[in-house]
């Protein structure tokens, strides 16, 4: 039974690289609906009285959504008067934003479509690069696509779904301006002086090809029959992408590894853990772009190593960090990622505290220390918070009086061989638990 509508594939251009399915396909067809391509020729079926090209019908295309909307239309009004035939370069399933367009057009009126495979740019570029796609675990990207991410700078971290460590085959890469922005995004996860292939015609006469740099990229032209290969990194070169780092810290965690890391655990690297958040907020206070960025590096190994130490003991995964943290940020927003509103912060500080309340009541999380500060914190740091809530009526003194009154109040403790920061905690749980037994008698 012939399908309403009949979506082939026409190749790179030539007759002679079409599929005999294909060519059958166009030699019965009733109409034929063309999408043409600039560097193909496609003369045959132009020439024949029942071919209409679509290109007039997204002339007036204003964004690349609506670009095929009208000719998709026009494909499926004719197909209730009989079957068609609708003719694609390349592999109809690769990347042809028009192949989408009339199949969900054509399942709303309930038209049958047939999908007739053919020599794809992939398969060309493949074929002209030597490799194997599968064994090599060759990311497929569309150049449009990517290059369009770059809209959303800075605000684009994450949206890159592309490893480093794999290669990379990218088409649709028809102009400057789609490299340009192609380039810029890749920089993100690879060095500018990566190499690169950049191949023109793959399959056909004129094929040629020429080696650039990831730099080297944004000022490339770009055109309608180009294909980008971009080779994979290894582990220890991968150096921008997060699994790489994790990788590192594993292997240095394995028995051939380091001895000084496999000997660490989780508390042997707490106090290190807090050194580089002071280091993190002393680059912070001297606007040292640098050494934040720097000193975050440092921190992101830490919270590595920690994923990896509880790994080894089946305890959790980097992973359900990663599970863990994502899924809590995205409910404590509400107003962004669900359907609550918040016109202001103050808005969303309720929201926040509402949603805390909720996590609460499921909560095994353990309880805060009895002054409502997270056990480890510092003595100053928790006296400032908790003499902030509940104040101490002092005597009058000056700067001076009060620095000195301080610093041999810490030298009498250390001298008596306490811990200031405890002998502290202390103090300030007993003058909580006492301001609380007193509100509770008024």
């Amino acid at each position: 039974m012939t399908a309403d509508i009949t979506i082939v594939g026409l190749g790179p251009g030539s007759a002679d690289l079409r599929t005999a399915r294909a060519q059958h396909a166009l030699d019965a067809a009733r109409v034929i609906f063309i999408r043409d391509h600039e560097g193909t020729n496609f003369t045959d079926i132009l020439s024949r009285p029942h071919t209409i090209d679509l290109a007039s019908y997204r002339a007036g295309a204003t964004d690349r959504d609506s670009r095929w909307r009208s000719s998709a239309q026009a494909v499926v009004d004719e197909a209730t008067n009989g079957p068609v035939v609708v003719a694609v370069p390349g592999h109809p399933r690769y990347g042809e934003l028009l192949v989408i367009d009339i199949v969900a057009l054509a399942q709303e009126l309930g038209l049958t479509v047939e999908i007739l495979d053919g020599l794809s740019m992939i398969d060309l570029l493949c074929t002209a690069l030597d490799i194997d796609p599968v064994r090599q675990r060759v990311q497929l990207m569309d150049g449009r696509d990517t290059s369009l991410i770059q809209n959303d700078a800075p605000f684009d971290g994450g949206e890159l779904n592309t490893s480093p460590r794999l290669p990379m085959l990218i088409t649709h890469v028809y102009s400057n301006e789609i490299m340009r922005m192609l380039s810029q995004q890749l920089l993100r996860i690879l060095p500018g002086d990566h190499p690169l292939t950049v191949i023109s015609h793959a399959g056909l006469p004129e094929q040629s090809q020429q080696s650039l740099t990831l730099a080297d990229l944004a000022n490339h032209p770009g055109g309608p029959m180009l294909g980008i290969y971009i080779p994979g990194l290894d582990e220890l070169t991968a150096t921008r992408a997060a699994n790489s780092l994790q990788h590192i810290m594993a292997r240095l965690r394995r028995e051939d590894g380091c001895p000084w890391d496999r000997k660490q655990t989780n508390a042997s690297l707490a106090p290190t853990l807090a050194d580089e958040v002071y280091e993190i907020v002393d680059a912070i206070n001297i606007g040292d772009d640098a050494n934040l960025c720097e000193e975050l590096g440092d921190l992101l190994m830490l919270i590595m190593m920690h994923a990896q130490i509880a790994e080894e003991r089946n305890a959790f995964t980097l992973e359900d960090v990663y599970h863990g943290i994502v899924t809590k940020i995205v409910r404590r927003h509400p107003h962004v990622f669900g359907d609550d509103a918040a016109a202001n912060a103050e808005e969303v500080v309720g929201l926040w505290q509402r949603v805390k309340a909720e996590e609460k009541k499921t909560s095994t999380k353990p309880e805060k220390a009895a002054d409502g500060q997270p056990h480890s914190m510092p003595g100053l740091d928790r006296a400032v918070r908790v003499l902030k809530k509940h104040p101490v009526d002092t005597p009058e003194s000056t700067a001076d009086a009060r620095q000195q009154a301080l610093f041999a109040a810490v030298a009498a403790v250390v001298a008596a061989g306490d811990d200031p920061n405890e002998v502290l905690k202390d103090a300030l749980t007993d003058h909580v638990t006492a301001g609380d037994v007193a509100s509770d008698r008024r």
